[in-house]
């Protein structure tokens, strides 16, 4: 079997000459389990940076449902659930099966070039039961439309054992991998790190994976699996007469793909996928132009100022709010040469963009005798960051005699100072109360539990934001059932000893109803001094909690870090998520230090303090955020409560995905689709979901932004 591979290996080397490096065309290249592979056997070819892909194959005995993110183009997670078709659950009164559900993470260390592979390392059931756990190195390479790999695998991927491990070399304890369980059903959620790469023998794997240029749409595979299935979580025997695999692909549109194989010699294969790239690493697109400066245009089609200045200010205002920049307020003296303007910066999140295009439309209206002018940045009603730039430079820029970076040399980028926009000659520009609403379409589910697979619900959220002041917001959002089964879920399942603040989880799906309360909220967001922040929140913040909550944030503008401290009184909402509330109270808090990394995207959040159920301890938090709002990240909160108290997983642990719809949030305090996915969802380490965090308001509002373009 290894002769043949390799014959066939050597064969496309021979009949191809390779390309340079190890790139991959448009495609998901996630395997029918969701890393990075062919059908069961991984690869080092990875989607692009950005690219999130979710998953459904079925491959008797197993059915596998699985999220894979790609937030690196070097890095790639899989987070699945895999029903075992013949094995009973073990505290199922449904006869339900068994729901094994796992993560799985991928580096790739070398993205390869001319000759050289790209080389891949992946770590399969990170922290799982361990029942489907393996270890392997795998090299990839491309030979014009067919891409080609081959690695080493231990554990499940290494049951073969084709070959002695060759890590004995470094000790003598690599030789030993426990068997079946390795942390037992009970103890999921746990790191397994004990076993990776052990076990006594090891398996050779390899792909062949043919998408031809006249075939676009198509995929061929072939492959040698490292696994004879001779020691399977399943109850009854995995037959497999072979190794060798095949199997087509067809991509209905550019972010689905329906797949078909033949696995083990005896058994069909069938997968379908969505697998989106937002073009996370891009701004949205906002307006695509910038105004054109008047003394530009042919004399005939420029525009005939009033002689008036506010006149003048008024034909501005409509512009800016044409252009997506509602102006708050105006300052300009009657015989003055400076003038500043505040705006809301919904037309662009880019500082730099926003100078070219508040700067023409200003340097278009304004004055002769005006010389400078000062653009201010508004973020939930306080000034977030201040540019100011002399006239004849945005002009020159405007005209092409200066460049963009000549722009921003000259230009002063300062934070936001802390009530200078209650002495404009002209405050009050917008006006007050406004009103945003709308209906979100949104899903709530329940995946791998004793009752059912998966059990979930569509809703209609309508959303409406009553914007009082400036500063005060008044927010709800309801849910209305359009499809719904998760009435069939039954009691949950206690792990551990802690008050049941996130456990009791199925109680508030199972008795919401057709129409609940998801949030009724008040903000209050306020300016302390230039760069401190405050807010004081009140009301329903989420589906199980309400009460009262502040925070104080101080984010220095020329800092990479902030840091703010939050606290709440809360209490425990009813079942039926209306207006009444249980007997549960609790008073929690943190002080979190947020950390901008020089990294592109890369934001540490490290927060302590005390948690819903009463515990006190520790979050990390990192997450890679993308320049049009998306974020993928990891956390890790580990509590002053033993194992046994937590329960089953020992520390709350996960990843979190957000892709936003727009970006100005106008009702909603996240308008986007959020994923959320712990190894298990226990009651240590949770927090609330308390009102609107102010470093999602204000953490963007920094030096290092100009720089961001």
């Amino acid at each position: 079997m290894l002769r043949h591979l390799a014959r066939v290996v050597a064969a496309a080397a021979a009949a191809c000459t390779l390309q340079l490096g190890a790139t991959t065309p448009n495609g998901d290249w996630m395997s029918q389990i969701g890393y990075p592979g062919a059908l069961q056997t991984p690869t080092a070819f990875m989607a692009p940076e950005g690219s999130l892909g979710f998953g459904l194959s079925r491959t008797l005995p197993y059915n596998t449902l699985f999220l894979s993110g790609q937030p690196f183009e070097w890095l790639n997670f899989n987070a699945r659930y895999t029903e075992i078709t013949d094995r009973p659950y073990r505290s199922s009164r449904t006869g339900q099966t068994y729901k094994d559900k796992a993560f799985d993470l991928a580096l790739r260390f070398y993205p390869g070039g001319g000759f050289m592979p790209a080389l891949s390392v992946g770590i399969v059931d990170l922290g799982g039961t361990g029942l489907f756990a393996s270890e392997y190195v795998v090299a990839s390479q491309r030979f014009f439309d067919v891409y080609a790999s081959l690695g080493l695998g231990w554990g499940r991927l290494g049951s073969a054992g084709d070959l002695r491990n060759p890590l004995r070399a470094v000790s003598d304890r690599f030789l030993e991998r426990p068997r079946g369980f390795v942390g037992g059903v009970d103890r999921g959620g746990t790191i397994g790190y004990e076993t990776w790469f052990r076990g006594e023998d090891v398996a050779l794997f390899g792909s062949l994976i043919w998408r031809p240029s006249f075939l676009p749409d198509w995929t061929f595979m072939a492959e040698l699996e490292g696994n004879d299935y001779s020691d399977e979580p399943a109850i009854r025997p995995v037959s497999s007469p072979s190794r060798v695999n095949v199997g087509i692909g067809y991509a209905l549109a550019d972010y689905a793909s329906l797949g078909a194989s033949y696995l083990r010699g005896d058994t069909f294969s069938f997968e379908l996928a969505l697998h989106p790239r937002s073009r996370v690493n891009e701004r949205p697109p906002g307006k695509p132009y910038l105004p054109v400066l008047d003394e530009a245009v042919h004399p005939a089609y420029q525009r005939r100022l009033p002689a008036d200045d506010e006149q003048r200010l008024e034909q501005l205002y409509d512009v800016l709010r044409y252009a997506g920049y509602p102006v708050h307020a105006m300052d300009l003296a009657p015989d003055g040469e400076n003038f500043t303007v505040w705006v809301s910066g919904w037309g662009s999140d880019s500082p730099v963009h926003q100078l070219q295009a508040v700067g023409r439309h200003a340097a278009n209206y304004l004055p002769q005798r005006v010389r400078s002018i000062t653009i201010v940045t508004m973020a939930g009603g306080a000034e977030a960051s201040r540019i100011s730039a002399p006239r004849w430079l945005i002009e020159a820029e405007g005209r092409g005699q200066a460049t963009v970076e000549e722009l921003v040399v000259q230009s002063a980028f300062a934070p936001g100072e802390a009530r200078q926009i209650d002495r404009a000659r002209y405050p009050d520009l917008l006006r007050y109360p406004t009103y945003a609403w709308g209906v979100q379409p949104t899903v709530r589910t329940n995946i791998g539990g004793p009752t059912a697979f998966f059990l979930g619900q569509l809703l209609l959220a309508p959303y409406f934001t009553f914007q009082a002041t400036r500063s005060l917001s008044l927010t709800t959002v309801l849910g209305v059932s359009v499809v719904n089964d998760l009435d069939r879920l039954n009691e949950p399942i206690r792990s551990g000893t802690l008050p049941p603040v996130r456990g009791d989880l199925e109680l508030y799906q199972s008795g919401s109803g057709d129409v609940y309360l998801a949030e009724l909220e008040a903000n209050w967001l306020f300016p302390i001094a230039s760069q401190w922040y405050g807010r004081v929140s009140a009301g329903i913040f989420e589906d199980m909690y309400g009460g009262v909550g502040s925070e104080v944030l101080y984010r220095p503008y020329a800092s990479r870090w902030a840091v703010s401290v939050n606290a709440n009184y809360v209490r425990k909402r009813g079942y039926e998520q209306r207006f009444d509330f249980l007997d549960y109270t609790v008073a929690t808090g943190h002080l979190n230090l947020y950390y901008r990394t020089p990294l592109a995207g890369i934001v540490v959040h490290a927060s302590a303090g005390r948690y819903l159920a009463k515990d006190v301890g520790a979050t990390l938090d990192l997450s890679r955020e993308f320049r049009n709002g998306a974020r993928f990240g990891v956390f890790a909160t580990k509590t002053n409560v033993s194992s046994a108290e937590f329960g089953e997983g020992s520390f709350d642990k996960g990843f979190y995905v957000f892709l936003p719809l727009s970006i100005a949030s106008k009702g909603q305090k996240s308008p986007g689709l959020a994923i959320n996915w712990r190894f298990l969802t226990r009651d240590g380490g949770a927090k609330v979901d308390d009102g609107r965090p102010l470093y999602s308001v204000y953490g963007s509002h920094h030096a290092g932004a100009v720089y961001e373009r």
